[in-house]
Order: C-alpha cells, then structure tokens, then sequence
C-alpha cells in the first residue's frame, strides 16, 4: 500500500509539473533562432564604487580616467541622470560632483548600497536566462553590459544604447528603506516594488519598450492597453519562469483581484466606451496608481495594461507562429483585439 501511494504522489507531480511547463511554454513567443544561456555572458560592472571611489583633492584627473572607462554611460549619467552639463564652467561641474561624492547623505547611501549589493551574482543569473531569450528572439541586437549606479533616486533601470543597461541600486533597497517615504510621499503605492527581486523584471521592460512603438497623442486607449500587453507578454517570454504577478508588480491580492473580475473588467471598458477614447487622459487606465480609476478602491493600478495582456496573450495563443518582431509591427490595437477572438473568462 505504501508503495502504491508513492507511485500515485510521483505521478501527480509529474502531471502537474508536465501542466505547469505546458502553461508556460503556451505563454511565449515562437523564438527567431535558439541561444542558450551558457551562451550569453552577462557583463555587471560597478560604476558607482568607481565613482565613489574618486577622491576630491584630485577629483579632475580620476573622473578623466573614470570617462575613460565608461565613455558612453559616463556622458549619460551625468548629464540625463544626475543633469549636470558638459558644457560650462568646468570648476563648478568639478563642485557639483564632488557634492555629490563628498556629502554625508550620500555617503551613508552609498555604503547601504554596498550593504545590500556586495555582489550581483543574484542578477547576472537572471540576465543569462533573459538575454538569451532577447538574442533568440532579436538575433541582431547585442546582449547589453550592465552597469550600475547611484542616482539619488532618479531612475530605475534606463538605457545608454542598444548595448548598454543602467540600473540605479538605491531604487531597489526595499519596501522599509527608511527614507523611501519621504522621497515619494505620492507614490508610497510603489514602494513594494522597489525590491531587488523586480531588478531583472525592470532591464526586460526597458529593453522591450525601446522596440514598441508608443501610440501618439491620437491613439486610442486600446492601442495604448495593447502596446503594454505587448510589453507584458514580451518580458514574460524574456523571463518565462517568473510569476505573471511579478511580471506586472502585482501583489497576490492584486493579483487575484483581477482574474476573478476579469468579466467585470472588460465590461467596464465597453459599457464606459472608452476603448475607442482618444483623449489624452485615457493613459491613467494603463498607468501605475493606488488604483485605477473609476474602479473599486481594491483595484490595482493599470488594470488597462492587465487586460491588455490578457488580450495579447490570446492573440499570440490563436497565432502561434507569430514573434515578437511581428507582433511589434502590428500597430493597429483593433487588429489584434480582432484576431485574439478575446473574450473574458466566465463568459
């Protein structure tokens, strides 16, 4: 007898684990070429200890060999990240940026950073699996080196060029960092996903939305609820072992708030006609928020983006041979709501 419920415990598990990969595979693009993981190498480089590093009394000559071995982000970081000019009176730049080293509020940042990220090994084994899947369903773009840094809270993840990621490490120090209320007061909804675990997630969505077009001012809201879809379902092909929640930041709750009213969702959409709206404001639908408007208060944010996931993802289920590249390239949002045959489940 105890043999017999083994053998019945192993095969649930092969079932279910034959159902989860099943599910998954269902839920990814059909690849241009294959690239392996053990063929990408993933290439961190710290930039903020080098930086950090630089010392005052010869400030000029280290930051010349700092530009030196950063050419492109060196140029970007200070000028879009930290906003300091190139142009102008060099001395003042020299004192804004030995500011930026020397004061103790950054410093104590700084050396928490080093606290929370001696290492990126957590990362680099993340990016192996994402940029494998990039170059295998864009084999002309290069698996970009990543290079951290400090912004003071500027910026996430952002991009120098198609071969050059910028991650800033004080944007995931955790939901109870101590001083993230009081630099977003507006967006405390958002500290949740200032985590290391969305790290990975943030380079995917960066790298993809650089490849979907952004609808224009005339666009309707279902072009901007697709064009997220496309991006949500893009990283989710990027990081296929990711949960869905994480893909989008969703809590649990959040989660489940949205599968199980997805009738009511899309309901809402077409009883408020608004899938065909052009206004500009429509945006708010897709956006991050503490909820999303004209929706219950336990609503998440961008439920327009969830649901236009959701619609992607039958589109690419009805169309199975369809990449990325040729998803991309389809900018009419009434096509693929069209060509997914979308209809909620429960209905």
């Amino acid at each position: 007898m105890k043999q017999s419920v083994t053998a019945l415990v192993i095969f649930l598990l092969a079932l279910g684990w034959t159902s989860c990969t099943c599910n998954r595979k269902e839920k990814v693009a059909k690849k241009e070429i294959e690239v392996k993981k053990t063929d990408i190498k993933v290439d961190i480089r710290r930039f903020e200890k080098d930086l950090f590093a630089c010392h005052p009394a010869q400030l000029e000559a280290d930051l010349a060999a700092l530009q030196t071995e950063y050419p492109l982000f060196y140029e970007v970081f200070f000028r879009d990240v930290l906003n300091i000019q190139a142009a102008g009176d060099k001395q003042a730049q020299l004192a804004v940026i030995s500011d930026f080293i020397s004061k103790k509020a950054m410093r104590g940042l700084y050396d928490t950073v080093q606290q929370r990220f001696p290492n990126m090994d957590f990362l680099q084994k993340d990016l192996q699996v994402a940029f494998a899947n990039y170059k295998s369903y864009f084999p002309e773009k290069p698996a970009p080196a990543v290079i951290t840094c400090i912004s003071e809270f500027s910026y996430s993840v952002f991009t120098v060029s198609d071969s050059i990621v910028g991650i800033s490490l004080d944007k995931y120090l955790g939901k109870d960092y101590i001083y993230y209320p009081s630099v977003f007061p507006e967006y405390t909804f958002m500290l949740p996903t200032f985590d290391a675990r969305y790290m990975a997630i943030d380079v995917a969505n960066v790298l993809l939305a650089n490849l979907v077009e952004t609808p224009d001012n005339k666009s309707t809201l279902l072009d901007k609820m697709v064009a997220e879809g496309k991006i949500l379902y893009a990283m989710q092909s990027l990081l296929p072992d990711k949960k869905e929640q994480d893909i989008i930041k969703y809590n649990d709750k959040q989660w489940k708030w949205c599968r199980d009213n997805e009738t009511q969702i899309w309901s809402f959409f077409l009883e408020q006609k608004l899938l065909y709206d052009t206004r500009f404001e429509q945006f708010k639908y897709v956006k991050d928020g503490p909820s999303t408007y004209g929706m219950p208060g336990d609503s998440p944010g961008k439920v327009g983006a969830w649901l236009g996931w959701q619609i992607v993802n039958a589109y690419m289920k009805k169309n199975p041979d369809t990449t990325l590249k040729a998803l991309f390239a389809i900018k009419d949002g009434q096509k693929i709501l069209t060509g997914s045959q979308y209809k909620p489940k429960g209905k």
